[in-house]
């Protein structure tokens, strides 16, 4: 159960396409909203011609696999990615976000579990990364049910119009994931 005492709703993935850049641009809808998806890796405000180069950079050898999270009626709830893939080495679990309709229903844990059941299947990485700023609790506590450890925090490690984010640094091993290792 989540924390509606619903079910969660469980998602599937698929590739990002140019057909979703309007629905994605009007999920960062706010400066607030865009600083907390993606900090400093957009400008805001998100455009079309900026999605349009993020796509292409997903062309490059190990460079990032952006998909689109859906429910089983095909409707759109979420977007992440996996960057700096490097097979059978490490990866890194970057720009997740849920719908802001849908948020509080489990398809942030089922997005990321299954993003990260691609990466260690697709690409045999024995470790994925992902950095969160220090203030998302709700992230945080998802990647930690998840399996993720604190590994570190860096304090003002990004710049932003509105305010300098503390990373907060998370690793999950491929043995973790496959209960493998200890707590």
């Amino acid at each position: 159960m989540d924390r509606t005492g619903e079910k969660p709703v469980s998602v599937t993935l698929r590739p990002f396409a140019k057909e979703d850049f309007g629905r994605l641009i009007s999920w960062v809808s706010s400066e607030r909203s865009h600083v907390e998806w993606c900090a400093a890796f957009f400008r805001y405000p998100l455009d079309e011609a900026q999605l349009e180069r993020y796509l292409e950079s997903s062309k490059q050898p190990n460079g990032r696999a952006i998909f689109v999270a859906e429910t089983a009626d095909g409707d759109a709830v979420g977007h992440g990615e996996i960057s700096h893939l490097w097979p059978h080495l490490s990866s890194r679990l970057s720009r997740v976000l849920v719908a802001p309709s849908q948020r509080r229903r489990g398809i942030g844990t089922s997005l990321v579990a299954r993003a990260l059941d691609f990466t260690f299947t697709e690409h045999g990485v024995d470790r994925i990364d992902l950095g969160v700023s220090k203030d998302n609790g709700a992230a945080i506590a998802c990647y930690g049910k998840l399996g993720f450890r604190h590994v570190g925090t860096w304090p003002k490690a990004i710049q932003t119009a509105i305010k300098p984010i503390d990373v907060y640094w998370m690793t999950l091993t491929k043995a973790r994931w496959a209960g493998k290792a200890t707590p």
